[in-house]
């Protein structure tokens, strides 16, 4: 049994390694420019064969570790300082620490175990192994199944025994860090006897066996129902006895004992069925049009175009009115957000200074600064000196120092990408079966207008994000040089144009949409993620303002000038239907 049990998981990771390879050549070969020059005897090389055996161990074994060990020692981390602080604030009862840290260990673990649970439940999915395995090679889908099953556990005691070692140094007591490994895998068995019992109540019935997409919702339900529920529990000081725990964990230990013997009656015959049924959906799915792309077809069709306008003017405009919900509600949500928080902000200053200085001195104050604000003169304020408060010194550091931070905002509310999914599945599908519709002046004459539309959409959330600047560095005590309010509220719209260009462009030199608004092509992809590494890291440097807003306009001024010759001589071979 145990020889059957290795040889089984051998041949699974040896095939997981040959699949990741091939797809690994096929997307080299995919790359613009290189792709092509790449010979097809890549697939055989035996050589990058080995090296990227190598490779997929070493993530195997990090995966083995890293993801069990991060999780369960987060959880003993949280339940020493929640110790520690029950303890230095007298709330608990006679308790002893360690006993109340095993309290806190197997509160917070089997909340995090049954979350898990909830929305782990791929069993009987049927990965591309298992469909080689056991449609082409006819191994016993039972014994596949289970020994993965048993890896998953194996990887999840080992990890856990290791991350018990932080619960040991931290004082708990040694019986935690035996018991909830066991535990783990009780609840994990308890998971699987729930998904065989399911399955096998639907073959019975002569249904097709397929997850249901009401209980992924009512799972992620629960989770954000009794998360706040728990910080409420926590935050006033109450916890649960530690003998209350314990026999929750005896009756989860009792439940996984019942899914075993559940698992063990799921014979081989129903294992294929799973599988089967899994692969029967996808085929379904795929011969249906997919959701994603049902939604960009949802339009008002009695949009009308007011006004004169005429050709890709007239194109372009009854588009955005056919879409106005799809591409105007984010955006307008957002900035919504944004005001409705400037409010509250300018509604506590005011109120705060009104209470101290009286109502005819604020609104002098105010009047004074927002005047301030266009000839460039400095924070006007003699009655009230600002508070140096950590809270205060952090957040004027990021309004005067670290405004590339807006890209994470300006991201979450830029449409860009939304649009141009929209342009490919309900105008450009159509359009680029005509030739015309392809010459380079015709593309590029659509390109500005769809340009300056989509930096009109995405300009009034960048607007926000700079008045909500602008108003933070106000209430930490005004700009420290000439026109810092005006340079500051700049830096936002200049990134939302960059962003409109980015991804539009984007757009027109890769084309990567197919008809079910899916995204295909290397390239577009290694852009993106390129493209979000050097955000996410550029948004993290210091930077005066001033010299900010400086490099961003040249930027800028270059930037789109140079991207739009791009699309001008690009355009034309790459803008095309994929299948």
């Amino acid at each position: 049994m145990r020889n059957g049990f290795f040889n089984t998981l051998t041949k699974v990771n040896h095939l997981r390694s040959i699949i990741g390879y091939n797809g690994l050549v096929y997307a080299l070969k995919k790359l613009p420019l290189i792709g092509k020059h790449l010979p097809d005897k890549l697939y055989a090389l035996t050589a990058l064969k080995i090296i990227y055996w190598i490779f997929h161990i070493i993530k195997e074994v990090s995966m083995l570790f890293i993801g069990k060990i991060f999780g369960l020692g987060m959880i003993y981390l949280a339940a020493l300082l929640l110790n520690k602080a029950y303890i230095g604030y007298g709330m608990t009862e006679g308790i002893s620490g360690p006993n109340l840290f095993a309290s806190f260990a197997l509160f917070m673990f089997i909340i995090y175990a049954l979350f898990g649970l909830m929305l782990n439940t791929r069993l009987f999915k049927c990965t591309t192994e298992k469909e080689y395995l056991v449609f082409m090679l006819r191994m016993n889908p039972r014994t596949l199944n289970n020994t993965l099953f048993i890896f998953d556990l194996a990887k999840l005691v080992i990890g856990y025994f290791i991350a018990g070692i932080v619960a040991i140094i931290a004082g708990a007591p040694f019986w935690l860090w035996l018991g909830i490994p066991v535990l783990a895998v009780c609840i994990k068995l308890f998971g699987a006897g729930i998904l065989a019992a399911f399955y096998r109540s639907k073959s019975k019935r002569n249904k097709l066996l397929k997850g249901s997409t009401w209980g992924l919702i009512v799972r992620l339900l629960l989770v954000f129902m009794l998360l706040p529920v728990f910080m409420v529990l926590v935050i006033n000081g109450y916890y649960v006895p530690l003998e209350y725990m314990l026999i929750i964990s005896a009756i989860l230990m009792l439940l996984g004992v019942w899914g075993f013997f559940e698992l063990a009656k799921f014979d081989a015959n129903l294992h294929r069925r799973a599988l089967r049924d899994n692969i029967v959906r996808k085929e379904i799915e795929n011969y249906r049009e997919p959701v994603n792309a049902k939604q960009f077809k949802r339009l008002k069709a009695n949009g009308t175009v007011k006004g004169n306008k005429k050709g890709f003017e007239y194109l372009n405009a009854l588009f955005v009115r056919r879409h106005r919900t799809m591409l105007v509600l984010k955006a307008v949500i957002f900035t919504i957000v944004i005001l409705l928080i400037i409010g509250l902000i300018l509604f506590g200053f005011i109120y705060r200074y009104g209470r101290t200085f009286g109502a005819e001195n604020t609104w002098a104050m105010l009047f004074n600064n927002f005047i301030n604000f266009f000839t460039g003169r400095g924070y006007a304020d003699a009655l009230q000196p600002v508070d140096d408060n950590a809270a205060t010194l952090f957040f004027r550091e990021c309004a005067s120092k670290q405004m590339l931070l807006m890209l994470i905002p300006l991201t979450i509310a830029d449409i860009s990408f939304k649009a141009t999914q929209a342009m490919y599945i309900n105008c450009d599908n159509s359009l680029m079966t005509f030739s015309f519709f392809k010459q380079r002046e015709k593309i590029i004459k659509l390109f500005d207008i769809r340009l300056k539309q989509l930096i009109r959409i995405n300009i009034w959330p960048a607007l926000a994000c700079g008045l909500f600047a602008v108003l933070i560095l106000f209430n930490t005590g005004g700009q420290d040089y000439p026109f810092q309010y005006l340079l500051t509220f700049m830096v936002p719209v200049l990134i939302s144009v960059v962003n409109s260009m980015t991804w539009l462009a984007l757009y027109y030199l890769f084309q990567p949409f197919t008809t079910t608004v899916n995204v295909k092509g290397g390239a577009y992809k290694a852009a993106r993620i390129i493209i979000s590494f050097i955000s996410g890291f550029i948004c993290w440097i210091p930077l005066n303002t001033a010299i900010l807003a400086g490099v961003l306009t040249v930027y800028t001024m270059v930037y789109v000038p140079v991207m739009r010759l791009l699309v001008k001589k690009y355009a034309p071979q790459t803008w095309k239907l994929k299948s």
